[in-house]
């Protein structure tokens, strides 16, 4: 009588010679085949092709798909020279795919490689020294954002030690080294500004410290009170500007200001506040509120919502908020997607706005459940104070790893939501956060000086007059 074992070597013999290998190693560990050498040689077979498919799925990218497949070789045949090879080359393609991320600045996404082929009990020094250079690298990074240079280059150091072909660990030191010194001085400025009180310098002089290290505490403080100093000195005196500067343009040739009935005036006072949202490791952001917008030159006297550093007219150009669209207005010299604006204009997203001779918007609206929207830099343009981007925030603003979100944050695991209810600000997340040191049971209300701390983020938001 034939035996029972000889038809379900035939079966897995079958699904092997048409590709089913995943079908073919359940029969032959489901019948214990193993213990026939017709099996032990077909089980050989299986396990070569298992850890050849895994070699392909992780050299594309399924690094979990194609650990699946070796641990099914191992399975058949244990620790083979052909499943060791195959584990050496995963090994090595996922080193070089964290290599490749640190060199892009993804730390994060080096250190999670780094972790998952620990958790598959790899004890190779490469992984070891990879992960140490990207948490040295990420460290780096957030120092230098403070403005500890000095420090941020002692980090890498050791890095560019540990990994010298990673070149762009010692790009970043010597970029670091470099700034140390600058920022030094305009440290030293800044101290000297504030002590004699001379508040437009201590601005000017904050601004070019932040452009080297934006999330310095000290410049960042020294402009916002630099700022309200020079903001004071202006509001005892705008009513006699406007006047003079009506009464003046006819005589020295100067053009006047448009609004929407053509007449000069005072800018308009803003009905919402804005403010200033700082996240960390990403970046600041000047949100707007308010439902309409002027973008314009920035000056110490502007009161516009957009103040741009360019060669603009004090009121360029406005857009409004209409339902869950945006409309642009030109006052000055505008085109949309190379196109002159005669008026008002719809504005879609990834319209790219250019303003007088030389500035560059990019309007998106990527969040199809939210009317917010953002204005991205095309040019080297920023506003004052300086910033990422200008968020034109509706009902809310959502932050997260999402392409959609309005502020992408790749590193967080999940969402954070800033929205509106009532006239005022909340922060919504799916966890427990912290809301100027008070725990909050995923959401709470924010003030437009708040600072929120949640697992895997922190952002401060920051009023501006």
């Amino acid at each position: 009588m034939f035996q029972g074992w000889r038809f379900k070597l035939r079966e897995a013999e079958e699904a092997y010679e048409h590709g089913q290998l995943d079908e073919a190693c359940r029969l032959l560990r489901q019948a214990d085949l193993h213990q026939y050498l017709p099996g032990k040689r077909l089980g050989v077979r299986v396990a070569c092709g298992l850890a050849e498919r895994a070699r392909r799925r992780v050299i594309h990218g399924d690094l979990v798909s194609g650990w699946q497949d070796l641990a099914s070789a191992q399975s058949l045949v244990g620790e083979s020279g052909d499943v060791l090879a195959a584990r050496q080359e995963i090994v090595a393609v996922v080193v070089g795919e964290a290599e490749a991320h640190v060199a892009a600045g993804e730390t994060a996404r080096a250190v999670a490689l780094m972790e998952q082929l620990e958790r598959h009990d790899v004890k190779d020094e490469s992984v070891r020294r990879v992960k140490e250079v990207a948490r040295r690298l990420e460290s780096a990074q957030r120092l230098a954002r403070l403005g500890n240079f000095s420090e941020a280059a002692a980090h890498l150091r050791t890095a560019d030690a540990m990994c010298p072909h990673v070149t762009v660990v010692a790009t970043l030191r010597q970029e670091y080294e470099g700034k140390a010194d600058p920022f030094r001085q305009l440290t030293e400025s800044l101290h000297r500004a504030v002590a004699s009180q001379q508040w437009t310098d201590a601005a000017s002089i904050a601004d070019r410290a932040l452009a080297l290290a934006p999330e310095n505490h000290l410049a960042r403080d020294v402009r916002r009170r630099a700022w309200a100093q020079v903001g004071a000195g202006q509001a005892a005196s705008a009513a006699v500007t406007a006047t003079a500067l009506r009464g003046n343009n006819r005589t020295n040739g100067q053009r006047p200001e448009p609004q929407q009935d053509g007449h000069a005036s005072a800018p308009p006072e803003r009905k919402e506040p804005r403010f200033l949202l700082w996240v960390d490791g990403i970046g600041g952001f000047l949100v707007c509120l308010a439902d309409e917008v002027v973008l314009g030159q920035a000056t110490f006297q502007s009161r516009i919502d957009v103040p741009l550093q360019a060669d603009l007219s004090r009121q360029h150009a406005k857009i409004a908020r209409r339902g869950d669209g945006y409309v642009i207005e030109p006052y000055h010299e505008a085109r949309i997607n190379g196109q002159v604006m005669r008026g008002r204009t719809l504005l879609s997203d990834g319209d790219e706005i250019e303003l007088g001779k030389t500035v560059r918007l990019r309007f998106r609206q990527p969040h199809a459940l939210s009317a917010s929207a953002r204005l991205e830099f095309a040019s080297n343009h920023r506003t004052q104070p300086a910033v990422d981007a200008v968020l034109l925030m509706a009902e809310s603003c959502v932050l997260g790893p999402k392409w959609q979100n309005h502020v992408v944050c790749p590193d967080w695991h999940s969402d954070v939501v800033l929205y509106r209810r009532d006239g005022a600000l909340f922060c919504r997340a799916m966890e427990s956060i912290e809301i100027d040191g008070q725990l909050c049971d995923g959401r709470g209300q924010l003030g437009l000086n708040s600072h929120v701390t949640g697992g895997d983020f922190s952002l401060s938001l920051e009023e501006l007059a």
